[in-house]
């Protein structure tokens, strides 16, 4: 009996702990609108704008997104399960539009706080990009919003 238990153990289908790229873009912008301890109305919007734009959402299509997104915020540990989903699936260019939607968010409110700059520099470097093209990212996106 014990070892057909301990058999069926180890011959169970492991669940995944990765989420789709899609989801994974999804928590990583609410782990950015939410790293400050606060989410004001800018972040908010930034975001839902940002995932319905990229994703072609409808509005219970973005809250499913979201309220989904919200709950892996609350049991997320590190940044690498969300930024190697996206690596799996998106290509240079795709991670980069990914690294300006963060960017994004994090200058909606207007202030960049030193957990949200090391974030921003976390995942991009995650996503491979390095320290200098982490800098011309945020810079394109700071130009662009300040126009």
């Amino acid at each position: 009996m014990f070892l057909q238990k301990l058999n069926a153990l180890f011959s169970a289908p492991v669940a995944a702990t990765r989420p789709d790229a899609r989801a994974a873009v999804a928590e990583l912008l609410v782990h950015a609108s939410m790293i400050d301890g606060e989410m004001d109305e800018a972040e908010a919007k930034a975001r839902d704008r940002l995932l319905k734009e990229k994703f072609g959402l409808s509005d219970s299509e973005l809250d499913r997104m979201v309220v989904d997104a919200e709950a892996e915020y609350e049991d997320a540990v590190d940044f690498y399960r969300f930024t190697s989903a996206i690596k799996d699936a998106y290509d240079r260019d795709q991670r980069e539009t990914v690294v300006e939607m963060l960017c994004e968010i994090i200058l909606a409110d207007g202030t960049i706080t030193g957990e949200e700059m090391n974030m921003g520099w976390r995942i991009a470097g995650l996503l491979g990009f390095d320290n200098r093209e982490w800098v011309m990212i945020r810079k394109r996106v700071e130009d662009r919003l300040s126009a």
